[in-house]
This record gives C-alpha cells, structure tokens and sequence, in this order.
C-alpha cells in the first residue's frame, strides 16, 4: 500500500482516548495503523480518518443509528464509507453514504484488499461513463 500523504503518528494518550470513546480495543488493526500514521491518504484514493476526525464522522453519518456494530474508519474520496466491524476488526466494508443496509455491500478481509479493488475499479472505469455502477 502506497500512503501516499500519511500524518505523523498519534501519541498513546490520542489512541487510548478515541478507543475508549468509540469501543475498540487500542491494538485492534485500526489502533496500530494510527501509532504508524495518524490518518492517511492511500494510493490517493482511500482515506483513513485520523484519531481527531474519528468521532466525529461517526456522528455526522449517524453510524451508531445504522450500523451499531460497525465502526467508520475512512471513505474512497468517491461517495463510498469504509467501515470495519467492530466484533474482529478484520471485515472491512466499502458501501456507497447514503446505503441504509450492510447486507448487500463489499467486504473485505483486508485494507490491501479493498484498496486494490478500489484502484482496480478507478483503472477499469470510462473517463466517459457518467457514474458507477
């Protein structure tokens, strides 16, 4: 994975706090991916949301009204949520912001994964067509 603007790391204090505040354990994926980078950009395309914009973003989407047991983790800068589940912080799911339901979207076992379908998409998509499919 190309991080392609990464922010210095988030000190132990900023991810005890956000794990805390939104339920996670401070060594789950997302916790580690914040003591290497405190939100990044990656392959220009997929943002991962740093410790100060966690919360936030979780309210604005109202996650905890549509997907309880799911966290919002970052976006594709195209429309689409990337949220991870909170029960393994292993599954994570790309879904279009204004999607109500999780029951038909793409998974993901990984970040790799699903940056690679995202690059693999934008790759394959028509400067012409006028929207995803």
């Amino acid at each position: 994975m190309n991080l392609t603007e990464k922010n210095p790391p988030a000190s132990i204090e900023q991810i005890n706090a956000i794990a805390r505040l939104s339920a996670i354990h401070p060594t789950s994926w997302l916790g580690n991916f914040w003591k290497v980078s405190d939100g990044a950009m990656i392959e220009d395309l997929i943002r991962i949301y740093s410790t100060d914009e966690l919360v936030e973003r979780q309210q604005t989407y109202e996650i905890a009204d549509y997907f309880p047991d799911h966290l919002l983790i970052g976006d594709d800068s195209g429309g689409r949520l990337i949220l991870l589940d909170r029960a393994s912080m292993m599954h994570f799911y790309l879904l279009d912001a204004g999607c109500p339901s999780i029951d038909d979207v793409e998974v993901f076992a990984s970040l790799e994964a699903l940056v690679a379908a995202v690059v693999s998409e934008l790759n394959a998509y028509s400067g012409d067509a006028p929207c995803r499919s």
